[in-house]
């Protein structure tokens, strides 16, 4: 797809991979809508020209109202990109109920539903691209984080479905699994920490904007799949050559993390 002129939807626009891409799509001549829960965050994000709309993506009322007020101002959605997203450090069998049920909603009911209220336009139009953030968690679970897993997974199969479903209306779906990224993720997850080598493992990690370059390049070349970086393929292939041998290694991890004091 041509960026240059194109309406663009980020969620989570206020800060890391959202604010990176709204920069990385704002050079290749987008039009933007900006979507994020800070208003002042996302001013600070934004330029002018950009459509800033401040809610909380949590309330299905805003996700409607976010997405009239997206096709009242620009005529349609070209690309939308499902990035927003939180955490939960905690082991499923003890897992706060209402934490699991807040992460389901926003990182896969909440983009659903803007898939819902998106596709119909873009059906109408004959072409579209849906961005899924998911991640590497959803391709292989970490003990740690085993509930936000199963979100990322659920987000993944959801976009693989996508792309066969609306493959003939001209509609292309991206599923992007970004691993570790300097971002303040980890400061902003709903409760618990990461294991301490996943910590001491940051100076491996990618950044932000270098995971939006890839996801604009991926709405360019419409790529069914971006891996950011590159190296979480060696995971991908340990899981998919060694599949005991990394859950014992994970394991390992989990057992150490418990262990702290």
């Amino acid at each position: 797809m041509q960026i240059r002129g194109k309406t663009v939807m980020i969620t989570g626009a206020s800060s890391g991979i959202g604010a990176a891409c709204a920069v990385a799509f704002r050079r290749r001549g987008a039009n933007l809508v900006l979507v994020a829960r800070s208003a002042d965050r996302l001013r600070d994000a934004a330029s002018p020209g950009d459509l800033v709309l401040p809610g909380d993506l949590l309330e299905a009322g805003f996700r409607r109202e976010a997405m009239a007020a997206a096709i009242a101002r620009f005529g349609g959605i070209d690309v939308l990109v499902n990035n927003a997203g939180v955490g939960l450090y905690a082991p499923s069998w003890r897992a706060s109920a209402a934490e699991i049920r807040h992460m389901f909603e926003l990182n896969f009911f909440a983009p659903l539903d803007l898939i819902q209220l998106a596709a119909p336009h873009m059906r109408a139009a004959g072409r579209g691209v849906i961005v899924n953030v998911s991640s590497i968690a959803g391709r292989v679970t970490l003990p740690w984080f085993t509930l936000y897993s199963a979100t990322k997974a659920a987000l993944g199969a959801l976009t693989r479905g996508l792309r066969s479903e609306l493959k003939r209306d001209g509609i292309h779906c991206v599923e992007v699994c970004p691993g570790y990224v300097r971002t303040a993720f980890q400061r902003n997850v709903l409760s618990g920490s990461p294991p301490e080598a996943l910590v001491a493992g940051r100076r491996f990690a990618t950044t932000a904007e270098s995971c939006a370059n890839a996801i604009a390049r991926a709405v360019e070349r419409e790529a069914g799949t971006v891996i950011t970086p590159g190296s979480g393929r060696l995971l991908l292939a340990a899981q998919a050559l060694f599949p005991s041998l990394l859950e014992s290694q994970l394991a390992r991890m989990m057992d150490r993390q418990e262990a702290r004091p």
